[in-house]
């Protein structure tokens, strides 16, 4: 996701290399995958696809002990986004996030610390970041979540420039969400989030409320999403509802 021009501009990848689900490399260590579409890639509120359809997909890997892996990926379209009008190009159409950290237990909450490298492929040379005006895209957060039972708060901080956003290093977003089981084939999703983006950009919240069913080994999803935004219709960060499907392994 990118900030641009004072507004955050966002974004992901498309197809994530997929290990066989259920595998165990043992009793205390497993691989997980999943793969999905949906009708387009929303982030913080703004659309990483110009509102248009993307495939997305990763694996996880996790130890009995608490620590874990993972890599996703989504297809985007906002870097391209911002080179319309420019007369270069990054060639970049994915995102992938690579992942690790620990999860545990303490008491009667869930707590997860971990490190989140946003990837993305394309030549982000000194020309294109002149015309863009940005900086690399690629982002490293760290960040620290705690869960009980359907509610889970995690802090973001970015120890790099956001998303290519100049003089952002610093920037965080806080995350509160509600997964609620009414059903077990049906939960309700609830979540808000601000994001506060130092230096030139917007900083920002959203929102998303809906509901995840499971049919036939597939989740299926509707939401609808906003933000806080100035002139989001410009940047694809007004209200709109948002369909997805996925499988896990």
């Amino acid at each position: 996701m990118c900030i641009l021009r004072g507004h955050v501009k966002a974004a992901m990848i498309a197809f994530a290399s997929l290990v066989p689900g259920g595998v165990y490399a043992g009793d205390h260590e497993a691989f997980s995958a999943n793969v999905s579409l949906t009708t387009e890639y929303s982030y913080r509120g703004i659309s990483q696809t110009d509102k248009r359809p993307a495939i997305q997909g990763g694996f996880d890997y996790k130890h009995a002990g608490g620590a874990y892996a993972g890599a996703w990926a989504s297809s985007i379209s906002w870097l391209r986004d911002a080179e319309r009008g420019t007369n270069v190009s990054s060639g970049n159409s994915a995102e992938i996030d690579v992942y690790a950290g620990y999860a545990g237990k303490a008491r009667h909450f869930d707590f997860d610390v971990g490190l989140l490298q946003y990837y993305y492929p394309g030549n982000f040379n000194s020309r294109w970041r002149q015309a863009a005006g940005l900086k690399n895209p690629g982002t490293l957060e760290a960040y620290a979540g705690v869960s009980w039972k359907f509610v889970s708060l995690k802090y973001s901080r970015a120890l790099s420039n956001l998303f290519g956003s100049p003089e952002s290093r610093g920037s965080d977003y806080i995350d509160l969400s509600i997964s609620y089981k009414a059903r077990d084939d049906l939960s309700l999703d609830a979540h808000y989030g601000h994001q506060h983006v130092k230096g030139p950009g917007e900083s920002y919240a959203d929102w998303k409320l809906g509901a995840t069913y499971s049919m036939g080994g597939f989740d299926i999803g509707l939401h609808y999403v906003n933000t806080t935004i100035r002139h989001a219709s410009s940047v694809n960060a007004d209200g709109r509802g948002i369909l997805s499907i996925k499988k896990s392994f």
